[in-house]
């Protein structure tokens, strides 16, 4: 049975739990705060770049999409090229079948989404992997009078990867707004381009109505395009869901180009000087801002119901 008719059997039905036969290949069915998953992908307790406190894995929400794992696990494995001596430590993601009876959470319930913890700097100033999540002010500095700080640099350097990473469309990164001012500025400074700061910035969002999440970062991915057909529903703004599928698009051309005349042909050259993705990373749709119905900080999720 292919899987198109098994996912439409499963959102008719709603017999994800009683065992359905799929392909094999994971469905978000539903929102992030009402859903459910089918034929889950489990994240290893452990991988190349990442890891895991007992706390989360006694807790069993090891569970997401494969786009979502593919996220996670491709991720940590390209920051580990670039962080040495400490791992990205990852949270929750979802229960096995998703839902809500075991999230812990108001979302992560499709199989979207996944908690990760700051990069961390002890008093020392020496990078180290938390063992737990710590609740930081507004300078980044841990409230418990540890003396532990966030690591801006490293922390920047993951929010960038989450943003331009090929696995997956990342919709939001939700973070405590002053951290996430910390992490502009360093990036400001540090002179990354302006265009993968605003996409940054358009990710980055506080949420209005639930945890402002000071301690860790929470990442939320879009629905893929056969989920969605197949029950799963994306809530908030699509802006950068339309970024990356216009960056898809020229990049397409562009390959198309130089397999018809060749990389140095003006045709090619015009193709890749001219598009605003290739140039300016890609900026959506003058129509796409209309969806961006909220202060660029901050996010209420309760209009998108």
């Amino acid at each position: 049975m292919g899987r198109g008719l098994v996912a439409a059997l499963v959102v008719l039905t709603g017999c994800a739990e009683l065992g359905v036969i799929t392909d094999g290949t994971s469905i978000s069915v539903g929102k992030p705060n009402n859903g459910y998953l089918v034929d889950a992908r489990r994240l290893p307790d452990h991988g190349d770049g990442y890891t895991t406190r007992q706390v989360w894995l006694d807790r069993k929400n090891r569970f997401g999409t494969d786009e979502l794992i593919d996220l996670v696990t491709g991720v940590a494995r390209r920051m580990a090229t670039q962080v040495r001596g400490v791992k990205l430590v990852v949270a929750d993601l979802s229960s096995q079948g998703g839902g809500g009876a075991f999230a812990f959470h108001r979302s992560h319930q499709s199989g979207r989404d996944a908690d990760l913890l700051y990069y961390m700097r002890d008093t020392d100033g020496k990078p180290f992997e938390p063992d737990a999540m710590h609740v930081f002010d507004a300078r980044g500095v841990a409230k418990d009078g540890s003396g532990i700080t966030i690591d801006v640099t490293r922390t920047w350097m993951l929010v960038k990867e989450l943003v331009a990473a090929p696995e997956a469309p990342v919709q939001f990164i939700f973070m405590y707004e002053p951290i996430a001012q910390l992490l502009l500025d360093h990036a400001k400074q540090a002179g990354e381009p302006e265009a993968v700061i605003a996409r940054a910035r358009r990710a980055l969002k506080q949420p209005g109505d639930s945890a402002r999440h000071d301690d860790h970062m929470h990442v939320r991915v879009y629905c893929s395009k056969s989920d969605r057909a197949y029950g799963c529903v994306d809530i908030g703004p699509m802006e950068l869901l339309a970024e990356r599928d216009a960056e898809r698009s020229q990049l397409l051309e562009l390959i198309g180009a130089v397999v018809a005349h060749g990389d140095d042909s003006p045709s090619v050259a015009m193709t890749a000087t001219s598009s605003p993705g290739v140039e300016a990373g890609a900026l959506a749709p003058a129509s796409m801002h209309s969806l961006l119905r909220t202060r660029a900080d901050r996010i209420d999720l309760r209009a998108w119901h």
